[in-house]
């Protein structure tokens, strides 16, 4: 499907009009089906109501000239891209048939991964000034203080989302606004501004500019669970690994403070460094390019049978020659643990063939 797009904006106005292959498919654009990001647009597909086309619009020989296609489950109901950051920090999220909210980063394409970071939810909206995301339930609202850097690790998006009451609020309550601190709900005609938090904000802002120690000076001032659970995965994202062990350690997170320790260990700027590094923040696919591209053969098929990657662990070692009877033996380990018979017909292939 082509897309020609135009757009105009003002500092009221967004107005963006596409038109698709047939002129007759654009009344069924509106706000929820397409999204106008710093540097992307979203689009859901009108014939296939699974499928959101992200084109991108950075100026220059980077930039990406046919779009890239985030494949959903089930129906997408709104796309939303968010307005501010750096190119590398630039998320989209998207509510499907069944009320679930689901991010990724723009610029993750062409092989997107989703997360799923939210349930019951019926409509979204990311800040003007940060990456903060608000979305609204039927009696509640829910606010995402770090859900693009978060989004892969449970522990922490638990840690930095907040959920609220809105019965006092009345009923039929939508989002009209979220400029700044500034989230303005609109309810039976009146206007209903709410605050979120503002150290969270001016965390955001330093993030953005790369101010670390700033960062650092005021999660100590605040000392507050949802600044340094948002520092840490921030801290995380740009390998910054002495702040973001203050930062899992301020939050309690002990396990990752002896994971960092660990990767600390690791010659820095090796293969297994940036390898592990990558792991931490929930890129897996990454992990496992930087071992086979270095040639770190043994090490990637341990990663895949760490992961529980069994098909992937076998298949390199197949391929490479090297390892197979460790992972048969270690596959034999884990089914053993589980109590089950296996039942992968690879595996039975090449048992029967060793026998």
């Amino acid at each position: 499907m082509k897309f020609k797009t135009y757009i105009t904006k003002d500092s009221k106005l967004k107005e963006t009009v596409a038109a698709l292959g047939s002129q007759a498919q654009i009344p069924h654009l509106n706000g929820r089906c397409i999204s106008l990001g710093m540097d992307s647009l979203a689009v859901r597909d009108h014939s296939d109501q699974t499928i959101i086309h992200v084109f991108d619009l950075l100026p220059g020989a980077t930039r990406q000239e046919e779009p890239y296609s985030i494949q959903s489950k089930s129906s997408v109901l709104e796309v939303a891209v968010c307005r501010f950051g750096n190119p590398d920090d630039q998320y989209l999220v998207y509510i499907d048939a069944n009320q679930d909210l689901y991010i990724t980063s723009v610029h993750s394409g062409p092989e997107y991964v989703m997360h799923k970071i939210g349930t019951q939810i019926t409509t979204v909206m990311w800040s003007s000034d940060t990456n903060i995301l608000v979305g609204l339930h039927d009696l509640s609202y829910t606010v995402w203080y770090c859900p693009g850097e978060a989004c892969a690790d449970p522990t922490l998006i638990a840690l930095t989302t907040f959920t609220y009451d809105t019965s006092e609020f009345g009923k039929n309550i939508t989002l009209e606004n979220f400029e700044g601190a500034n989230i303005t709900f609109r309810s039976s005609g009146a206007i209903f501004t709410i605050s979120v938090k503002t150290y969270c904000v001016i965390l955001h802002k330093l993030f953005a500019e790369n101010q670390w120690e700033r960062a650092l000076k005021l999660c100590r001032l605040a000392q507050n669970h949802l600044l340094w659970a948002t520092l840490a995965a921030m801290a995380s994202k740009r390998n910054q690994l002495e702040i973001s062990e203050e930062a899992f350690s301020a939050s309690l997170q002990i396990d990752k403070v002896n994971y960092l320790n660990y990767i600390k260990s690791l010659p820095a700027s090796s293969p297994e460094h940036m390898a592990e590094n990558s792991i931490m923040n929930g890129r897996i696919q990454e992990a496992e390019i930087i071992l086979m591209h270095n040639k770190r053969i043994p090490e990637a098929i341990r990663f895949c049978m760490r992961m529980h990657r069994w098909n992937k662990a076998l298949e390199v070692a197949l391929k490479h020659g090297t390892d197979v009877e460790l992972v048969l033996e270690e596959r034999r380990k884990y089914l053993q643990a589980l109590e089950r018979e296996e039942n992968d017909a690879q595996f039975l292939a090449l048992e029967e063939r060793l026998e």
